[in-house]
């Protein structure tokens, strides 16, 4: 049965991630694979030492823009990316990356554990003051990873490791143990086409890949409006997408590709709210 929103919601504010499950069509699954296969094969063969490779800005890609349109576009995806962040969400980047199969002793080994952009974990974590950081209440993340897998996860094929709770404590590896398993490491049970919505502050990693095929994931990455992104939006796809939003109208897809004009007039306009509520709810004595 299919998890509500709220329920997803729950379970992300606790753990800083949730797993949307057959997020992803089997078929449109076989499809991207059989788009992509040879392409990281070629790049595989000419950077072997590589631990990965990536096509990036997809909504500028000349045949997977239009195949993955509808998955960047998905309306489940982007209304829980708005009750998580609120009506701020806006693209940062769109890309598939590919893992190539590795020697088998690797299995299991640990690719990095990190934190993803726009965190502020990371920047407190060597301040003299941050021994006396104590864990702090959920905050909405500046920005989201939205990671969609295109192959069961195995423990040949590497698992995501994540630490639970982490977006809220803290919690700090140095650069000596990134490449290590963590005390508090849950691994993620993933199917082909399951998709993990994570917390930007969430500490993760990757696993080795030492199975016989690539391993995949699809990453649409949103942030807050106004915030720095890595994708172009003057291509194409994007600008005939946001033509059609215009037309009816869809301040949401606009937002998605950095367009609202009123985006800080009306954000004012929901703060001068708030303040008066606080100002009506205070006992004076």
């Amino acid at each position: 049965m299919q998890r509500t929103l709220e329920e997803h919601f729950a379970e992300y504010k606790r753990d800083g991630f949730t797993v949307f499950r057959n997020y992803m069509p089997r078929s449109l699954l076989e499809e991207v694979r059989a788009a992509v296969d040879d392409e990281f094969a070629r790049r595989f063969a000419e950077h072997p030492d590589r631990p990965r490779a990536t096509i990036a800005n997809l909504m500028a890609h000349s045949t997977l823009a239009h195949l993955l349109k509808p998955h960047l576009l998905n309306s489940h995806m982007l209304d829980f990316a708005e009750r998580v962040m609120g009506p701020f969400v806006q693209l940062d980047s769109f890309e598939i990356t590919g893992f190539p199969s590795r020697p088998a002793d690797q299995f299991n080994r640990v690719a990095e554990w990190h934190r993803d952009a726009f965190n502020y974990s990371d920047m407190w974590a060597n301040h003299p003051s941050s021994a006396h950081f104590k864990p702090h209440p959920y905050t909405a993340p500046t920005a989201c990873n939205c990671l969609t897998y295109l192959q069961d996860m195995t423990a040949e094929s590497g698992a995501l490791r994540v630490v639970p709770g982490s977006h809220l404590d803290f919690s700090h590896i140095p650069a000596q143990e990134r490449d290590r398993p963590h005390p508090r490491e849950v691994l993620v049970e993933l199917s082909a086409g399951d998709m993990v919505f994570t917390h930007n502050e969430l500490l993760h990693a990757g696993s080795i890949n030492t199975s016989e095929q690539t391993r995949y994931f699809i990453s649409a990455y949103v942030q807050r409006i106004g915030l720095p992104h890595r994708d172009r939006f003057d291509v194409p796809v994007v600008e005939a997408i946001c033509q059609e939003a215009r037309q009816r109208n869809d301040r949401r897809t606009l937002r998605l590709f950095g367009f609202d004009a009123n985006f800080a007039e009306r954000e004012q306009a929901a703060w001068r709210a708030m303040i008066a509520e606080d100002r009506t709810a205070l006992r004076t004595q």
